[in-house]
């Protein structure tokens, strides 16, 4: 089911369900109203004199039946009008006078009851000779009641005129608001239409520049204004993608050929001496260990699984004195760390330790070996120190691009992707990572992590 029908059939059923309702309420006030009048018609029949008096002054003659016609005896006046039935009821709760020619009205015990005691006028609907009668039952002021009835057929029949006008102005107006609701429904999807077209076309043709114009500023504008920074973010990425296998193709390509040297000169081996053949491998295995690291850290780039680890609290101090301590056994660099008071960060420790790895495997590689490398933890800033060659300023921001390499050390070892990683770390925990000139000469590489005061507060 389409959603245009979805909200066609919503509109459609509450506005059928709002108008049956609104009939029928109708139904009902016009009945009350029309059953009001008629009680007011028989409580006013009942305040007539040849009704209120009973039969107090006009006793049937001894011997009599107690029933007379219309006209009473003597000079008494009349019991009503031809447009109700009356009956009086002795004390008993028999009936002593009613209209000649007129069917009787059923007596009850409730009727019963008011003859001979009295009390509030009771209204009833009864059914008489076939036909509905609203029945007014009053006590008279010489003992026993009166009864007073009037058909409501002319009643019944305008109320189901009534009901077949409503039912028939209730069809159309749901045939209307249908329509109408059709076409709200048609301009109300047509963009998200466009936007499903547009989303299938994108899968298809798998054209990610593609964009979807925003002519609208209400939620489907802002929907697709996000399905346009959606489609440039995968756009990037597809194009980092491309861009990274590009770059590690060409920097594969290097340690791979030097690999395939190596081997063909071995197959020579019978025209090489011992310290050739042993400077062969020991080059070919130079070369393998290269390829390993650039594997690796390019699978780690790729992948980046730190995303998934979960976030802990921890003291950077006390992170950093593993880090490094394991490095000292690792390097056998002197290492030297100095902290300030404890500061306790929100961090994936397995990521920034390999961050802090990665930054102090540069400053080993390119510093002096009897310089020691310096850690100084301040807050969640973590600073790399190192005595080296420096890097240059042009580019102290393009060492963090991926296999970039300045022209100072394209002589070491390495793959360039060690600061891309560190820089991917601090990006992933909302922090920045810088590379600074030192006094003196070196380097500092600093990284900066968001600490708990950083995190603007979201409570009221």
């Amino acid at each position: 089911m389409s959603l245009r029908f979805r909200l066609l059939l919503v509109v459609a059923t509450t506005f059928a369900v709002v108008v049956v309702g609104c009939v029928y309420a109708a139904h009902v006030s016009t009945q009350r109203e029309l059953r009001a009048e008629t009680d007011r018609f028989l409580l006013q029949r009942a305040h007539e004199p040849g009704i209120a008096s009973g039969f107090r002054d006009h006793r049937p003659p001894p011997g009599g039946t107690g029933v007379t016609g219309n006209q009473p005896p003597g000079n008494a006046p009349q019991l009503a009008e031809p447009d109700a039935i009356v009956q009086l009821l002795d004390a008993n709760g028999s009936v002593v006078r009613s209209i000649a020619d007129q069917p009787a009205i059923p007596v009850d015990t409730v009727d019963k009851g008011i003859a001979a005691h009295g009390g509030a006028p009771r209204f009833r609907t009864v059914t008489i000779s076939g036909t509905q009668h609203r029945v007014l039952t009053v006590s008279t002021s010489g003992g026993g009641a009166a009864q007073i009835a009037r058909s409501i057929a002319d009643t019944n029949k305008v109320l189901s005129t009534l009901d077949v006008r409503l039912l028939l102005i209730a069809l159309a107006g749901t045939a209307v608001a249908a329509a109408l609701a059709w076409l709200i429904a048609r301009r109300i999807v047509r963009p998200v239409e466009q936007l499903t077209l547009a989303a299938e076309q994108i899968a298809e043709t798998q054209q990610l520049e593609h964009h979807i114009e925003v002519a609208r500023h209400d939620e489907l504008g802002r929907l697709a204004a996000s399905f346009n920074t959606m489609l440039a973010a995968l756009g990037s990425s597809r194009a980092q993608q491309r861009r990274l296998v590009m770059d590690a193709s060409h920097e594969l390509r290097t340690p791979l050929t030097a690999l395939r040297t190596n081997i063909e000169l071995l197959q020579r081996a019978g025209t090489l001496d011992e310290a050739q053949r042993v400077e062969l491998v020991d080059a070919a295995q130079v070369e393998l260990a290269e390829l390993g690291e650039l594997v690796s850290e390019l699978v780690d780039l790729a992948t980046d699984e730190r995303a998934e680890e979960p976030v802990q609290q921890v003291d950077v101090g006390d992170l950093m004195e593993r880090v490094v301590e394991r490095e000292r056994r690792r390097s056998g660099r002197s290492i030297t760390l100095s902290r300030d008071t404890a500061t306790v960060v929100n961090v994936r420790v397995s990521a920034i330790d390999r961050a802090v790895h990665n930054l102090l495997d540069n400053a080993r590689k390119f510093s002096p070996a009897d310089t020691p490398l310096e850690v100084d933890v301040h807050g969640g800033v973590i600073e790399v120190r190192d005595r080296g060659v420096g890097v240059a300023p042009d580019d102290r921001a393009l060492v963090f691009d991926r296999f970039y390499r300045a022209a100072a050390a394209r002589s070491q070892p390495g793959s360039g992707l060690g600061l891309a990683i560190v820089r991917q770390i601090a990006e992933l925990h909302g922090g920045t990572v810088e590379l600074l000139e030192r006094d003196g000469g070196g380097t500092i590489a600093r990284l900066t992590l968001p600490t708990p005061a950083d995190v603007p507060s979201t409570s009221a």
